[in-house]
């Protein structure tokens, strides 16, 4: 008999501690990994925009990216998250984002749901409504481009391929430093074809090939060295969509990619 009483002793001391773990995973956490799935969707959008793709609808990819835009600087760019925000904020058409950020699924302006509630194990939309995951938080899964072509077999892990929406090996070896990486590469019979970015990627002082456009647009490689913000590390080399976008709008993508700088924040490192 003491010893039953001792084991409901401990399992009610567990209780609050295990309520308290619980919640340790809700409220603001998951509001910050709703913000990093934002930011990871618009590296993977403006990629597919700036690669020699043909068979991408860019007029869709340019309206997936502007809904991406206004939910980051309606939500995610807010200094401080009110009552009102967290609860009520619209966008310009009227359209709730969330009837609680926290803890609610999230839309796009199309009316498209974006997720069904951040820092869950749930599927991440695209604006157009294709799965960018199926198990976003899960880890180990596979992960999709805008147009639905696979870019990887398992999300966050070493060691793994990534695919450009062509089918084009991006590397085989994400999140190892020293891997070798590709660009995808307009050739002059239309097809794309590919060129080393690097075979030593993340390295300080290595070489790399840098991808140049002149005035007319036609691309041409330079060789480059990997200094600073280019010297990475396996957890950044996990993040391929930022690396990719932190190489590819070093010479274009003006304006649209900027609210969504790779080292503002790394989905790596996302409170999961």
């Amino acid at each position: 008999m003491t010893y039953v009483r001792q084991s409901i002793l401990v399992l009610v001391l567990c209780i609050p501690v295990t309520l308290q773990a619980a919640r340790g995973t809700t409220g603001s956490d998951n509001f910050s990994t709703g913000c990093a799935t934002v930011e990871f969707m618009a590296k993977m959008l403006a990629i597919n925009l700036l690669l020699p793709a043909n068979h991408d609808n860019m007029a869709q990819l340019q309206s997936m990216q502007a809904s991406l835009m206004e939910l980051n600087r309606l939500v995610c760019q807010s200094v401080i998250l009110t009552d009102y925000t967290r609860y009520e904020s619209r966008y310009g058409n009227r359209r709730r984002i969330s009837s609680d950020l926290y803890n609610a699924a999230w839309y796009f302006p199309n009316g498209q749901m974006f997720m069904a509630g951040a820092g869950r194990d749930v599927t991440v939309f695209y604006p157009n409504g294709r799965p960018l995951s199926y198990h976003w938080t899960h880890g180990g899964e596979p992960l999709f481009w805008p147009g639905g072509g696979l870019a990887t077999s398992r999300l966050r892990v070493q060691d793994e391929t990534w695919f450009y929406p062509g089918g084009q090996i991006i590397t085989h070896e994400a999140g190892i430093r020293g891997g070798r990486w590709f660009y995808p590469f307009a050739r002059l019979d239309g097809r794309v074809g590919q060129e080393v970015i690097s075979s030593n990627w993340g390295a300080d002082e290595e070489y790399f090939n840098y991808l140049n456009f002149d005035t007319s647009g036609r691309p041409f490689m330079t060789r480059e060295r990997i200094r600073r913000k280019l010297s990475l590390s396996d957890e950044d080399l996990l993040d391929v969509a930022a690396v990719l976008l932190l190489v590819t709008r070093l010479y274009q993508a003006e304006d649209d990619a900027r609210q969504f700088v790779p080292a503002d924040a790394n989905i790596t490192g996302a409170p999961w």
